[in-house]
């Protein structure tokens, strides 16, 4: 009983532990933010989207699936209002390949529930364009 005990503790400070990893990485918000947003750009959320969501939380930024639901919470208490423009902006001076990454990563939750919705690609396009990439950028991505 007391190693049960002590399990819900130490669960919950590393819960704690991946929301303040998050809360103390700016870029890694800013890329949490775009990914939700694209996760509702179509007004609705499909069940796919959620678990590519998580998938990419635990590959690309080692957030385990467990903290998913915490760091989600902590987003939507604190970035509100932030925009997906501004989120995006964060981005704008880092390699190519970074501000790929990020896009690759939204067009991946887009895709999710097999179809492509005006809202997505235009949150995609103007992230695209935030980041300083191209049309023909985009569509490469696309392909």
């Amino acid at each position: 009983m007391a190693k049960k005990f002590l399990d819900r503790i130490r669960d919950y400070f590393d819960q704690d532990k991946t929301v303040r990893m998050v809360a103390d990485d700016v870029q890694l918000t800013a890329e949490l933010m775009l990914l939700i947003r694209m996760m509702f750009a179509d007004g609705r959320l499909a069940k796919r989207e959620l678990d590519n969501f998580k998938r990419i939380c635990k590959t690309a930024f080692n957030i385990p699936e467990e903290d998913v639901i915490d760091v989600i919470n902590y987003l939507k208490e604190t970035g509100y209002e932030t925009s997906a423009e501004e989120a995006a902006r964060m981005f704008q001076e880092l390699d190519i390949e970074r501000r790929r990454g990020l896009l690759l990563h939204m067009l991946s939750i887009a895709r999710s529930d097999e179809e492509l919705s005006t809202d997505e690609i235009g949150l995609l396009r103007s992230t695209a364009k935030t980041l300083g990439m191209t049309t023909d950028d985009l569509a490469k991505l696309l392909d």
